[in-house]
C-alpha cells in the first residue's frame, strides 16, 4: 500500500482516500478519527509530529466533517501523513477500525484529534511494544488550571489486570498502543458503544490475556473540550448499562466493581432528575453492599424527590 490509498477491507463507498501517507516503512501506524475539530486537530497534529521517533505514520480518519477539518488538512506537507474520509458520520469507533485496516505497519497507536502528546510517547510505546501486546501511558487530564492523573500516581497493574480494571476505567484511548495482531483478535472497538469504548476494548484484550506494559509517566495530555463525550451523562449511563452486558459474568464475581458501576449509574440519572430510575440504581448498589451508608442515603433521597 505504500504511496497507495488503499483500502484493506473497507468497502469504498463507505470510506474516501483524500491524501495516502507517502513515507516509507513505518514502524508504527497512529490513528486519529476526527469530526468537526477544525479548531483543535492543528495542535494535536503538532505534537504527533513532533514525536522524537520519526518512523510513524499519521493516520486521520474524518468522520463526516461538516466544518473547514479536511481544508485545513490539505495544509500539512507531511509525508507521514494520510487523510481519508468516512462517506457518512459513523462514530470514533468505527472510524478508528477503518484507520486500522488501513495501517501499514504491524503496530498502531490511538490519538483523539483534541488532546496531544509528549515528544517520548512513541518511543516508549515502541520499545514496551518488544515484549508486550498492549502498551499503554499516564494520562493528564487538563481542566482548565486543574490537573487529574489516571491511573493516579503510585498506581500498579495487577497480574490479573481483567479483574483489576473491571471497576474502573484507567486506560484512555489517547494513551493506548498495541500490536495490529492483537486489535484484530479481539474485533477492534465496538461501534455499538456510544461512551467508554476504550475500557471495553481493553477489558476484552485483558480476557483473552494479551500482555500488557504500564508507562508510568504522563506523556499523554487531554484537554477538557466542550464538545467532549464526557460530558454526555445519557451516553455514559448507555455505555456502562452495556459494558455490564458485556462483562457481567465477571463483573457478578466482582460485587465491588458491579456496586461502583450501580452507584455511579444512580448519581448520573440523579442528575439527570429520573429518580425512580436512580433510586432502582441505588437499590441494586445496596443488593451488593447493604451496609454502605452513601448508597442508602442516596436511595432515600432519590425516593423523597421521586
Amino acid at each position: 500500500m505504500n504511496g497507495r490509498c488503499g483500502v484493506l477491507g473497507i468497502r469504498r463507498v463507505d470510506v474516501v482516500c483524500i491524501r495516502p501517507a507517502t513515507a516509507p516503512d513505518p514502524l508504527i501506524s497512529v490513528v486519529m478519527p476526527s469530526f468537526n475539530r477544525a479548531g483543535l486537530i492543528g495542535r494535536t497534529i503538532a505534537s504527533v509530529l513532533a514525536q522524537r521517533f520519526e518512523r510513524f505514520e499519521l493516520i486521520i480518519v474524518d468522520d463526516g466533517s461538516t466544518d473547514d477539518t479536511l481544508e485545513l488538512l490539505k495544509e500539512w506537507d507531511d509525508r507521514r501523513i494520510a487523510v481519508f474520509q468516512m462517506r457518512r458520520n459513523a462514530g470514533a469507533p468505527a472510524a478508528r477500525n477503518a484507520g486500522v485496516k488501513m495501517a501499514r505497519s504491524m503496530l498502531v497507536a490511538f490519538q483523539d484529534s483534541d488532546d496531544e502528546w509528549q515528544p517520548t510517547l512513541l518511543e516508549h510505546h515502541v520499545q514496551a511494544l518488544r515484549r508486550a501486546d498492549v502498551s499503554f501511558c499516564q494520562l493528564e487530564q487538563r481542566y482548565g488550571s486543574g490537573r487529574a492523573y489516571y491511573p493516579p500516581m503510585g498506581w500498579q497493574l495487577a497480574e490479573d489486570a481483567y479483574a483489576q480494571l473491571l471497576g474502573s476505567s484507567h486506560i484512555s484511548t489517547q494513551t493506548l498502543a498495541m500490536t495490529r495482531a492483537i486489535f484484530k483478535r479481539v474485533g477492534g472497538f465496538d461501534p455499538a458503544m456510544p461512551r467508554f469504548q476504550d475500557w471495553d476494548l481493553v477489558l476484552r484484550l485483558a480476557r483473552i490475556g494479551a500482555r500488557f506494559h504500564y508507562i508510568g509517566e504522563p506523556l499523554a495530555i487531554a484537554h477538557d473540550s466542550p464538545d467532549s463525550l464526557t460530558r454526555s451523562l445519557e451516553k455514559g449511563i448507555v455505555g456502562r448499562k452495556r459494558l455490564i452486558e458485556k462483562h457481567g459474568e465477571a463483573m457478578n464475581a466482582q460485587p465491588a466493581a458491579l456496586f461502583h458501576h450501580h452507584y455511579v449509574m444512580g448519581s448520573q440519572l440523579r442528575s439527570l432528575r429520573r429518580f425512580g430510575e436512580a433510586q432502582a440504581e441505588f437499590a441494586a448498589a445496596l443488593r451488593l453492599a447493604p451496609l454502605n451508608w452513601r448508597a442508602a442515603a442516596q436511595w432515600l433521597l432519590a425516593s423523597v424527590y421521586r
